[in-house]
Parts: C-alpha cells; sequence; structure tokens
C-alpha cells in the first residue's frame, strides 16, 4: 500500500493494489473508489482530505493494524 498527498488538490491518495481502472465509485461525497474490471478496488482518493480527516488526525492513517505516516500539509 502507499499514501501520497498532493497538496494542490488536498487530495489523499491510497494505493491498494496497482492495476488498471474499469470503473470510479463516488462512495461519499469528494471520496472515490477505483476497481478494476474484476471489481477489485485500486485506489483510493479522498478530496478535501484536511477538512474530512482534521489537520490534528492528519499526520497518521490507520488501517487495520498497520499505521502509516502521511505528508504534513
Amino acid at each position: 500500500m502507499k499514501i501520497t498527498y498532493d497538496k494542490k488538490v488536498d487530495a489523499l491518495n491510497l494505493t491498494l493494489k496497482a492495476g488498471k481502472v474499469a470503473k470510479t465509485l463516488e462512495v461519499a461525497p469528494e471520496i472515490f473508489l477505483d476497481m478494476d474490471k474484476n471489481g477489485n478496488p485500486l485506489y483510493l482518493e479522498i478530496v478535501g482530505a484536511s477538512e474530512k480527516i482534521g489537520a490534528k488526525n492528519f499526520s497518521k492513517v490507520t488501517i487495520g493494524a498497520k499505521s502509516f505516516s502521511v505528508p504534513a500539509f
């Protein structure tokens, strides 16, 4: 898994699995999930991440038992 942050558009991007995107779903306002042709999740993008996650909680993302550092804005 790879996590990046784009300061220009305030977007947090999570690469779950590399692959060719066949479909993009907006799972919540400004939260997009890219899927491959078999319905497997590939990428997750959260636009307006600093507002949705909050600056206080933004430096670390925890998924399951793993924690990842996120570049600060």
